[in-house]
């Protein structure tokens, strides 16, 4: 007895149970994908990127809006009417606008790459037609900066623009050639280099003054150090970024000044020059949180940083050795950090953690997804949730458990599930049809599948597994733990 109250509380440490999800709205209807994209708030209501595309449609990838109901979901506008898309991306709010970059009919030519802004009241309005493409929206100072090509030259330059009282886009430095823009605080900083430079692709970390760039730091004095992913911490006031100092892309941090640039920690030792590549910042109480590669141990993984060497460790090593979970899109709900990550064969998994090795669990497998994030309160995925679904990859609200799955002690709350140990093939009484999830004690996902006539046929190595059962009905949930010869 001892023993299996132990297992129950190791297993309650590692997998979420009753995790179930709601899909806001079919938006391309079937198994197709509308595959939301580019998410952006502005007075309430959620803006994003989605494709409709049905039989007889010529709708194509669009701006579409929500609150978070089936009802409130909806197309905004055809921006590009037609069987052409206008794919708007990069949304970005400021100033009661939603600015974004996408393509539209220019006197019948398909003209693509325009800076456009939003709102229902000014309706759909061209920005610039000669800054394209723009990336890296930052508000500093209630002043909209973004990287974009200058394409009134020949050839086109990469430059910093910002946004004039006007509305207009200004080039900000002709000078200066910029390939990511981030911010410390209220001052810009930037992935760039002298256009006039002996060597003007050993891109360095820059400064803006507000009317000008200038070098903040030379990272690398050898070579490019290319810093990029820039992730302000407001708690720690610094911004965290990767960049080439000579040891490949490591973990940096700058407080804006020269001095105050610092290389926090050569992951990857077991390479001189690979880099243990740092992205996908977020913090979370009082920390940063990023995926990285060792090199050696571990691919990449989960990793923190209080700003310190001694405070950048991995969490958690969620593929066990040299392979990579990938963890990404990393989003704070509750007192807890959500994430994606991608497991054996690509499969997609929904990952919490409370920054602990033992509170980092497994919430959910996937057959795909793809973004995460929150919005009004309520925590949101594009996904499709399993490769059965009558729905493709579309929005669904996450509804999380409260409890946790674990191996029931009380035998009259659970189902008899016989024979165990088996063969493989499991007998269920009273549930004669449903689903089937089989876990490794580790949390990894082994085998999904339907069952019917009370039976199940797992096909899968000798081991220790558990096994989530779930009805056709939703009325009957539990888990329990099975052996298989």
């Amino acid at each position: 007895m001892r023993k299996i109250n132990f297992l129950a509380i190791l297993l309650g440490g590692l997998l979420s149970a009753q995790t179930t999800f709601t899909l806001v709205k079919d938006i391309n209807p079937g198994t197709s994908n509308s595959a939301p994209s580019n998410f952006a708030v502005l007075n309430g209501k959620l803006y994003f990127s989605a494709t409709y595309s049905p039989t007889g449609s010529s709708i194509g990838t669009e701006l579409w809006e929500s609150d978070g109901t089936e009802d409130g979901t909806k197309l905004v506008m055809d921006i590009y009417p037609g069987t052409s898309s206008s794919s708007p991306s990069n949304l970005f709010t400021f100033n009661n606008k939603i600015y974004f970059t996408g393509s539209i009919s220019v006197n019948g030519t398909n003209t693509s790459g325009l800076i456009l802004s939003y709102n229902a009241t000014d309706g759909l309005q061209t920005v610039s037609s000669t800054a394209k493409f723009a990336t890296n929206f930052t508000n500093v100072g209630n002043t909209l900066y973004f990287k974009a090509n200058n394409t009134a030259v020949t050839p086109n330059t990469q430059r910093l623009f910002y946004l004039d009282g006007n509305s207009q886009a200004v080039n900000a430095d002709d000078n200066t050639t910029v390939m990511f823009v981030g911010k410390v605080g209220e001052q810009l900083i930037a992935n760039a280099q002298y256009k006039t430079a002996a060597n003007p692709t050993w891109y360095q970390l820059f400064g803006f003054n507000g009317t000008s760039f200038d070098i903040l730091k030379n990272i690398n004095p050898s070579g490019t150090a290319y810093p990029q992913n820039f992730y302000y911490s407001a708690s720690l006031g610094k911004t965290f970024f990767s960049s080439n100092g000579g040891e490949g892309q490591e973990l940096w941090m700058t407080d804006g000044t020269e001095s105050g640039t610092k290389l926090v920690k050569d992951i990857n030792t077991f390479s001189a020059t690979a880099g243990s590549g740092p992205n996908n910042f977020v913090e979370y109480n009082g920390k940063v949180y990023f995926s990285a590669a060792d090199g050696s141990t571990t691919g990449t993984e989960l990793w923190v940083t209080d700003g310190t060497e001694q405070g950048t460790s991995l969490v958690k090593d969620l593929f066990p050795g040299s392979s990579s979970s990938f963890p990404e899109k990393m989003v704070v709900y509750g007192d807890k950090l959500y994430f994606l990550m991608s497991n054996t064969g690509g499969a997609r998994q929904l990952w919490e953690t409370d920054g602990t090795e033992g509170g980092t669990k497994l919430v959910e497998s996937l057959a795909v997804a793809s973004n995460l994030f929150v919005y009004n309160d309520n925590l949101y995925i594009v996904a499709r949730i399993t490769s059965t679904d009558q729905a493709g990859i579309e929005l669904y609200k996450v509804n999380l458990g409260t409890g946790t799955l674990s191996v029931s002690t009380d035998i009259t709350n659970k189902l008899v599930i016989y024979p165990n140990p088996s063969k493989g093939e499991i007998n269920i009484s009273k549930v004669e049809s449903g689903t089937f999830d089989l876990f490794e004690l580790s949390g990894k996902l082994v085998k999904r599948g339907s069952f019917n006539h009370n039976k199940i046929v797992t096909q899968v190595a000798p081991g220790t597994y558990i096994l989530k059962i779930t009805s056709d009905d939703k009325k009957v949930s539990t888990s329990e733990k099975v052996i298989i010869q």
